[in-house]
């Protein structure tokens, strides 16, 4: 959650974005506020009055600084996204070679702890959403286009290294971003047979296979 710092403590920052300060706040203490909300009742089962009694402000000043409950929705979505996948790319790029970065990171997208856990569930409502709404939907090709490119760069370079076997790293790409949301949709469901543990193991050993190499 981003620090809030000391009123008057920044002297360094304008007047202008003084005023905006407080704002940015208010909105980013709202969407926290939002996504365990969101994963707790669903993605369109939260209402402004919702958000308001878990943030202990006013309807209205949620409405004052959001221009509607789908703008804190979106808001929510992304910033989730975000704060997902940053630090699992932050900690894959810290590893030596091509196979212990994306191990890394498909690991590290299958894990039991709350935060994980919530991440699945609001991708779960949005996933929903996205095949009945244009926005949505444009929105979410745009993050695979970004996940697909991700990996087959990772693919391509573990294969000119050496390290990767993989005839054609766009189709593996796509294969791979397909299996971790099927794994996903079915370890994160209420009442799901296959475990966590049990996801990432069957997505690592597909990994595995397919590029011939060592999983360890």
């Amino acid at each position: 959650m981003t620090e809030v710092r000391q009123a008057g403590r920044p002297k360094a920052k304008s007047e202008d974005e003084r005023q905006r300060h407080p704002t940015e706040v208010r909105r980013r203490l709202v969407i926290e506020s939002a996504r365990d909300l969101i994963a707790d009742k669903g993605l369109f089962n939260v209402q402004i009055r919702d958000i308001s009694r878990a943030c202990g402000v006013s309807p209205g000043t949620i409405t004052y600084h959001f221009r509607s409950l789908e703008e804190v929705l979106w808001e929510v979505v992304k910033a989730e996204t975000a704060e997902f996948y940053v630090p699992l790319q932050e900690a894959a790029r810290s590893e030596g070679d091509a196979a212990a970065q994306l191990l890394t990171f498909l690991r590290g997208m299958f894990k039991s702890d709350p935060d994980t856990r919530r991440h699945w569930l609001i991708w779960l409502d949005f996933w929903s959403a996205a095949a009945r709404e244009d926005s949505y939907g444009e929105w979410m090709n745009d993050h695979y286009a970004n996940w697909w490119a991700a990996l087959r760069d990772i693919t391509a370079r573990g294969v000119e290294d050496g390290r990767f076997t993989c005839a054609d790293p766009d189709t593996f790409a796509i294969d791979t971003a397909a299996v971790v949301d099927g794994l996903a949709i079915q370890c994160y469901s209420k009442r799901a047979r296959l475990t966590v543990a049990e996801a990432r193991e069957h997505l690592v050993r597909f990994v595995s296979d397919r590029l011939a190499i060592d999983s360890r």
